[in-house]
């Protein structure tokens, strides 16, 4: 099979590319890291927003667009980190287990352990920082992808509308905290 690859100088804006080795053992399956980028503010205090992101009751599926509570598995918590398996229906199940580590201020950073779709040691993170009585929020993902059928289209989603599909993400999860503030 051909794969056609984007030059270098042709990857978009705020889209970036890093050697796959720093993925882990099994980064041989991925063509490349691919880092995205989102930012939105909201009302809502910093410490609410981090509060979410490390909230792993069933109301997790009313605030983060991409979970199902019949997919969302709490393997261990602590009082800093949380081993977590979630998933959601897109062509089959798309699941992930995560190590979710707080232990940095203003930041929740989640660490693939193991999925069907990305390399095991890409993150998620959000971070939290105050800002007019409010929060300026980031997600930043960095993404390997498995070789299989669901990784590949993982990966071209990602690829090709992840900005965007991200962006909605955090400000759907965003409003979502909000709505349950009010």
């Amino acid at each position: 099979m051909h794969v056609l690859r984007r030059p270098a100088d042709r990857v978009p804006a705020n889209v970036s590319t890093e050697d796959p080795r720093s993925m882990g053992p099994s980064a041989h399956e991925s063509r490349h890291v691919l880092t995205i980028k989102v930012a939105a503010q909201t009302p809502s205090r910093p410490q609410r927003v981090l509060e979410a992101a490390r909230d792993f009751s069933d109301r997790r599926a009313d605030v983060w667009p991409n979970v199902r509570t019949s997919h969302l598995q709490v393997h261990e918590r602590g009082d800093d980190f949380a081993e977590v398996t979630e998933g959601t229906w897109v062509v089959g199940l798309f699941w992930e287990r995560n190590r979710y580590d707080w232990s940095q201020p203003e930041s929740v950073k989640a660490t693939v352990v193991d999925s069907n779709i990305f390399q095991p040691g890409s993150t998620w993170e959000l971070r939290a920082t105050a800002r007019d009585g409010g929060s300026e929020v980031e997600m930043v993902l960095n993404r390997g992808f498995r070789s299989g059928p669901k990784g590949r289209i993982a990966s071209a989603v990602h690829h090709t509308v992840g900005k965007w599909v991200w962006g909605w993400f955090l400000r759907s999860a965003l409003a979502a905290v909000e709505q349950q503030a009010a």
